[in-house]
Order: C-alpha cells, then sequence, then structure tokens
C-alpha cells in the first residue's frame, strides 16, 4: 500500500432477527463501491457464524478515497447502521485532518503504522 492509503477496520453488531436486511444492504453497498470507487482497494465483509456480529474491512487510497465513499453511502450508512449498530471502527494509517474529524464523530480509533512491509 502507498504512503497515503490507509484501512478502516469496522466491527459491528447484527439485531436478531436482522441478518437477511443486513445481507441485502451489505450487498447493495459493496456493488455500489466495485462500481463507482476505483480507489476504494478492499471492502470485505466478515460475519460471524451464528449470523450476529460483523467485520468490514476497508482499505483506501487515500483520503480523498474515503470522502468520495462517504458521500456515496450517506443514506445507506445511515440504513445500515439501525440494522447493524456500530461497535467499534479503528484507523490503521495516516488519513488527513477532514477524515479524522469526519470519523471522530463515529468513535473511530486511529492507529498510525509504526513499521510494517506489504507485498
Amino acid at each position: 500500500m502507498g504512503a497515503d492509503s490507509f484501512r478502516l477496520v469496522v466491527h459491528q453488531g447484527i439485531n436478531k432477527g436482522g441478518f437477511e436486511a443486513f445481507k441485502k444492504m451489505a450487498q447493495d453497498m459493496t456493488m455500489g463501491v466495485e462500481a463507482n470507487e476505483p480507489n476504494t482497494l478492499c471492502y470485505e465483509w466478515y460475519v460471524s457464524d451464528d449470523g450476529t456480529d460483523c467485520y468490514l474491512v476497508e482499505s483506501y487510497t487515500d483520503s480523498e478515497a474515503l470522502l468520495d465513499h462517504l458521500s456515496h453511502v450517506g443514506e445507506a450508512l445511515h440504513k445500515m447502521l439501525d440494522v447493524s449498530p456500530l461497535m467499534e471502527l479503528l484507523v490503521l494509517g495516516t488519513p488527513n485532518k477532514e477524515v479524522r474529524e469526519a470519523l471522530a464523530g463515529m468513535g473511530a480509533k486511529f492507529f498510525p503504522l509504526l513499521i510494517g512491509c506489504t507485498r
């Protein structure tokens, strides 16, 4: 990943009886990302075996890519959070001030890269 790239790890619960609605929203959001966001490098949903818990892993080329993503998912994100409440939001890397401010309102925890390698 490039110097400006970063990742999000989003932990969400899934409300009882809400799995099918969650699944449909996740599919729709992913299709939109795939079709319209070339600078979203990764957008993957992982769900627990019992369907009550999920992790969304997102990777962006840079801060502008995430801001673009947020502009596309606005209303869908609010509907998703009604069915699948946010439990934790981790930001891995160093996004710009605008992204930090946008995500801070969601309780994001920021972890700048100390050292690593990506192939």
